[in-house]
């Protein structure tokens, strides 16, 4: 039987810009799908097409960061091109002891202010403000390790350890 830990949850995070921590900001942040360029195949002898994707070639992909409330550097961090950095403590189960343990996640964001939205101004609620940048570089790391590199602007894609695009780099 393998043994292996078993992810539960997100115990908590905080959001950084690159230099200063950005306290109580976002409760939940959606990070973008990864959908890649595709042409269709379709020549004699096939039986119908098929999309083919580019190898580490990918759509535009956006990350929106959501607030709860106006703040003095939302408008600096929304002009700000600093790397966002989410770093996370996720709870995982191993499957032999049964204990839990932590295991920190870390996201770096690198990319451009598309979408700027001051939010609501309401009387004893929050103002639900928001910054969506278009990412040109995004890096996973769960418990210190790369599972997951895109850097469009340097044609580097690393997903599960393997660089996907280190042949085609060595080609061009």
């Amino acid at each position: 039987m393998e043994i292996y830990d078993l992810p539960d949850k997100i115990n908590n995070f905080n959001v950084y810009d690159g230099k200063t921590k950005l306290v109580g900001i976002s409760a939940e942040i959606t990070l973008p799908s990864f959908d890649p360029l595709t042409d269709t195949l379709n020549v004699a002898g096939m039986a119908g097409e098929i999309e083919s994707e580019v190898i580490g070639s990918f759509g535009s992909m956006k990350i929106e960061i959501p607030f709860e409330n106006l703040f003095e550097n939302f408008f600096a961090f929304a002009a700000s091109t600093n790397p966002i950095v989410i770093r996370g403590s996720m709870e995982v189960f191993n499957t032999k002891t049964q204990a839990k343990s932590l295991k920190p996640i870390v996201i770096t964001v690198k990319g451009r202010t598309m979408n700027i939205k001051p939010g609501t101004f309401k009387k004893g609620g929050k103002g639900q403000p928001s910054v969506t940048k278009e990412i040109t570089y995004i890096k996973i790391a769960i418990d210190n390790s790369t599972q997951l590199e895109l850097d469009k602007l340097n044609s580097i894609f690393i997903m599960g350890g393997i660089d996907l695009l280190e042949q085609v780099r060595s080609q061009i």
